[in-house]
């Protein structure tokens, strides 16, 4: 089975070397779609350097710039909807690329997401050997630091490898029933589906772990409103110890728990 990895990205490439160090040795194939403008109009000028970089080294083969389309409301404001509106239509490129390049299968994945090889590797040959179309895992998440651990565990999924068929297209069409709970942009349809246990294989989602928060605050597809969004970065700015806990957009409390670096990160 050729496995492809198609990265979508703006901003948080402090985190992306870690994850293609990860799934480089791993996967066939890795294509990162990028934008320089967000799906909200700010800019991010580091972006384009880095991944250059990182093409150099070999941890990428393909790039791909895309540019968002910026709808705005009557009142001449960028419109929420945009966020999901761009984030799908990038992912519908990522995967259009893995399957240019003849792959069987392929990943949909952020830059703050990694994997336990031994997990990965199995849980990549029981996809292939149990003829899968879809599959899914859940995740532990961390918060400004790889040491701090989300507890208990976030309860919803993310897509781990879906088989390219014909007719794969991320879509909201097959929106339901659906056999989990993900993010509506990266849902295919399920077909024949594999849920993997947290004891088969997990993700180890740095989705908090940063230089600072401000950017991912403000960008996200997930909107907050302004003042929610001070609240998130003060608690982020001034976080010190376990017992503060995290602060997530939506202002989502949750607690934390000390856990070793697993994978060596280090900003």
């Amino acid at each position: 089975m050729k496995l492809g990895c198609a990265y979508n990205i703006f901003d948080g490439e402090e985190m992306l070397p870690h994850s293609l160090k990860n799934l480089r040795p791993m996967v066939d194939y890795i294509c990162v779609v990028y934008q320089n403008t967000s799906n909200f109009g700010n800019e991010n000028p580091n972006l384009q350097p880095t991944l250059q970089k990182l093409y150099k080294q070999g941890l990428i083969d393909a790039l791909h710039l895309y540019e968002p389309t910026l709808e705005k409301d009557e009142e001449g404001k960028i419109k929420w909807q945009n966020g999901t509106h761009n984030e799908h239509i990038k992912r519908n490129i990522g995967l259009e690329m893995c399957r240019a390049n003849k792959c069987d299968a392929f990943m949909t994945i952020d830059c703050d997401e990694l994997y336990d090889p031994k997990q990965f590797q199995w849980a990549k040959e029981d996809f292939e050997i149990g003829d899968y179309d879809t599959s899914f895992t859940q995740m532990r998440t961390y918060y400004k630091y790889p040491t701090m651990e989300v507890t208990p565990p976030e309860d919803y999924h993310c897509p781990l490898f879906y088989k390219i068929k014909k007719d794969t297209k991320f879509t909201y069409e097959f929106a339901y029933p659906y056999p989990v709970l993900i993010d509506p942009t990266r849902r295919v349809k399920a077909g024949y589906t594999r849920v993997y246990t947290r004891e088969e294989i997990e993700m180890y989602h740095y989705a908090y772990v940063r230089h600072n928060l401000k950017s991912k605050v403000t960008n996200s597809s997930a909107q907050s409103d302004m003042v929610s969004q001070a609240q998130i970065c003060y608690h982020f700015d001034n976080f010190n110890e376990v017992k503060d806990g995290a602060l997530f957009i939506g202002l989502q409390p949750f607690a934390l728990k000390e856990v070793g670096n697993k994978f060596n990160i280090s900003l």
